[in-house]
């Protein structure tokens, strides 16, 4: 008797999930799949993580350019036209990061990727000024700097058939970084097995992997596994090194009796700390900022500043090695530029003068956007052009569909870098910084150390093709889970 009543339940339970899954699904204007009880769709989804953008372009072509999936109760809303991007992405109304984004806070707190409302409205509007070009320029000698150790290291390394480049560039960008960000250098490159560098990318991978895997999305489950004591102990870690580095820097600043930004003497140019001093002299209706604020916001620029770089830096040469003629282009650009000296470094205007690598860099993000996918969640019901959601629906913006889309790119897949000489017919048609009040606000800065590597690697290397193809994966960024691989040949620059 007591297991049949059991069962009864259970089966009005299953009946009633399923009922209001389908109900949420009816009041969503887009088609999806029909969800089953308790799970929505998210069986669907249980595919390598290298399979997930394609399964999305297959739900693209069968649903369209918007549709519906649940995962267990939540419900998703996958966006792959701008013609649905534009009027969410320009709002200011709609700036909630998505569910995804919540796996972060642990690490980032309330910095200004994982923020919302008047608070990370406040924080943009200060942090600003801090990719100001007379800000940007104090960095530069830093990514000069740490790409001739990356430089060095790879002469070490053109005799092997294939190099994976990820993780030799992503230990420069964090050097990069680290250096710009706060003002210390951590010499990942030549220390990639420190406790700060391993914790980073530890962290990084846990958060990549409860993304990915639906129910270890849920804390009542990721709580009681092993993960849980390591993503502690490597955020221990982060966190100790940031305000190390902030309570340093702190005394400096009070031993110098510098108390505002009016009377530092330079937020600029010659202060290599001006990122770290903006953030501690800064104020917010007339007061400081706190230290926990202070280091959300450094771990933040840490993280948004380091992987996303050399996503966009692996992929651009990436599709290098499979143009010489493109390089060939680049290189003679170069030669114009430096001359009969081209082992010297770039000056800030010489940077701006690399116009045909611009529009290198912009289709390489364009076939392979360094954040494939960016997420916003609904607080209300409401309609967004001609869409409608219910609250708590995440809106996915499928940022690699879109920037394939044949119909607004002829021969979508072919590497073209002419395609930006003129302007693109919607500029939501390529959306590798994102767009509207949420655009990337380090777009500058990435843009720069982008032109400083690849020319770097353009004067001294001729990038050839492996016979490695990448297996694409939507992590945090866009990865390849057998690794980004070319070969390097020494170029004869005497």
């Amino acid at each position: 008797m007591l297991l049949l009543l059991l069962s009864v339940i259970v089966v009005l339970l299953l009946l009633v999930s399923w009922i209001r899954l389908v109900s949420e699904s009816t009041r969503i204007n887009v088609r999806g799949p029909l969800p089953i009880p308790l799970l929505g769709n998210a069986h669907l989804f249980v595919v390598k993580s290298s399979e997930f953008l394609n399964l999305l372009h297959k739900f693209t072509i069968k649903y369209g350019d918007a549709f519906r999936v649940h995962f267990f109760s939540t419900p998703y809303v996958i966006l792959n036209h701008p013609k649905y991007v534009e009027p969410l992405i320009t709002s200011t109304e709609y700036i909630t990061k998505g569910r995804s984004y919540n796996f972060l806070t642990c690490w980032l707190g309330q910095g200004l990727l994982t923020s919302t409302g008047q608070r990370w409205k406040t924080h943009r509007k200060f942090l600003t000024p801090a990719f100001h070009f007379n800000i940007l320029q104090n960095f530069l000698p830093v990514f000069c700097k740490n790409q001739r150790v990356l430089t060095e290291k790879l002469r070490n390394l053109t005799d092997r058939s294939s190099i994976d480049m990820f993780p030799l560039v992503a230990l420069a960008a964090l050097d990069n970084v680290t250096e710009s960000i706060m003002g210390v250098c951590v010499d990942a490159q030549k220390h990639s097995e420190s406790e700060y560098v391993k914790s980073i990318d530890e962290l990084s991978g846990i958060v990549s992997m409860r993304m990915q895997i639906p129910i270890l999305g849920e804390d009542a489950v990721f709580n009681l596994l092993p993960y849980k004591t390591r993503q502690d102990k490597a955020l221990k870690v982060l966190h100790e090194q940031t305000y190390k580095v902030i309570d340093a820097r702190r005394e400096e600043l009070r031993k110098a009796n510098i108390t505002s930004l009016d009377n530092s003497n330079d937020v600029g140019i010659k202060n290599k700390h001006a990122f770290l001093d903006l953030l501690l002299l800064a104020e917010t209706d007339g007061k400081r900022i706190d230290a926990e604020s202070v280091r959300e916001e450094v771990d933040t620029f840490m993280f948004e500043g380091h992987d996303t770089t050399t996503s966009g830096i692996v992929y651009s040469l990436l599709c290098l090695s499979q143009h010489r003629d493109v390089q060939d282009k680049i290189y003679d650009e170069l030669k114009t530029i430096f001359g009969n000296n081209m082992n010297r470094d770039p000056t800030y205007h010489e940077l701006q003068q690399m116009k045909y690598l611009e529009l290198v860099i912009k289709e390489s993000m364009r076939l392979y956007p360094p954040v494939p996918l960016i997420e916003r969640r609904m607080i209300k019901d409401c309609e967004v052009g001609e869409l409608k959601f219910i609250q708590g629906t995440s809106v996915v913006i499928n940022i690699y569909e879109i920037q394939r889309n044949p119909e607004l790119y002829e021969d979508p897949l072919e590497f073209r870098p002419e395609r930006f000489e003129t302007p693109l017919k919607n500029p939501f048609n390529w959306l590798a910084f994102s767009a509207g009040p949420r655009n990337c606000i380090g777009q500058k800065f990435a843009m720069m150390e982008l032109k400083v590597t690849l020319s770097e690697m353009i004067k001294h290397f001729i990038i050839l093709p492996s016979h490695i193809q990448p297996e694409l994966s939507a992590d945090l960024v866009l990865r390849s889970k057998n690794g980004v691989h070319v070969k390097l040949m020494p170029r004869n620059n005497s």
